[in-house]
């Protein structure tokens, strides 16, 4: 697993979550046949670090920090989108309110 750049991220719900370092792509429901990398490649083909194709060891301090980078990025864009979604859903009752009140005004 920490060859795909995955660590072990359990939950309550899901105790077999494995995440991704870079990507932060999260994967559950692992069988004993499946192969990490093969399924890292499938479900996060964009991962800056299955797209170099090399181990974590293979990395240079020079990849590891762009790889570092874009896992920043990832990461404040996830957070940014998360806002974004919370924000347009109060947005969405403000307006259904708004609207109620046009109608009953």
């Amino acid at each position: 697993m920490a060859a795909a750049g995955f660590i072990h991220r359990p939950s309550g719900n899901s105790p077999d979550v494995a995440q991704c370092f870079f990507c932060l792509k999260e994967l559950e429901g692992w069988e004993p046949e499946d192969d990490p990398m093969q399924e890292h490649q499938k479900h996060a083909p964009t991962c800056p670090f299955i797209s170099l194709k090399k181990t974590a060891e293979e990395l240079t301090l020079i990849e590891f920090l762009k790889l570092d980078k874009e896992r920043v990025k990832i990461k404040t864009q996830k957070v940014m989108n998360q806002h974004i979604e919370k924000f347009q859903k109060v947005a969405q009752t403000v307006r259904g309110s708004l609207e109620k009140l046009d109608k009953d005004g």
